[in-house]
């Protein structure tokens, strides 16, 4: 869809869901990316089996509440990792989280899996990780969790599946983010 100079892109695959907006050169480099990867690495049909089998599984892991409504079961609730930032290193946390001045949840999860990655060797995060840094800085989390890396991961491209279920790590895509994007600079005014 073309809109003035804006292109965009949308594509799914085994991977998930790709959209992409911006100059039409930016928009065609990121689909014959996609493209590439996808004739490099297919994903094995039994990968692909797997996955269909979590999402019955997360399914059976929901239960109806006394309301008819579905209340989540106890075991995707996040636990607080109290060894997960050394004392030492809040401040440091602190300071890389205010200095690159994210403005969402999804940006918040890139900053703060970055920060783990470059300074723990941290490579892969889960809800945990992530409700154990908001407590850290003393800031207020999402409702879901889990849905911030399903967003980031299909929407933005951010985060991609870890091996182990539950798990997601920054992409390329995410450390340019937060190397190069933020903070934001100021907008020029006419």
């Amino acid at each position: 869809m073309n809109e003035g100079n804006n292109y965009k892109a949308k594509i799914t695959t085994a991977r998930g869901t790709f959209e992409f907006e911006g100059s039409q050169e930016f928009v065609e480099k990121q689909v014959d990316k996609v493209v590439d990867i996808e004739k490099s690495a297919p994903i094995p049909v039994a990968e692909l089996e797997t996955t269909d089998e979590h999402k019955t599984d997360k399914t059976k892991s929901k239960s109806s509440n006394t309301n008819g409504g579905v209340r989540k079961a106890a075991s995707e609730q996040p636990k607080m990792l109290p060894n997960l930032v050394p004392k030492d290193q809040i401040a440091k946390l602190r300071e890389f989280y205010e200095g690159r001045k994210p403005d969402s949840h999804q940006e918040i999860f890139a900053v703060m899996s970055y920060w783990l990655k470059d300074t723990l060797s941290i490579t892969d995060v889960s809800i945990d990780e992530m409700w154990t840094l908001y407590k850290v800085l003393q800031i207020r989390a999402p409702k879901v969790l889990i849905q911030v890396f399903r967003d980031a991961k299909s929407k933005k491209a951010w985060f991609d599946s870890a091996k182990v279920s539950g798990r997601y790590y920054l992409t390329s895509f995410g450390e340019t983010f937060v190397e190069h994007d933020l903070p934001r600079m100021p907008k020029k005014q006419a």
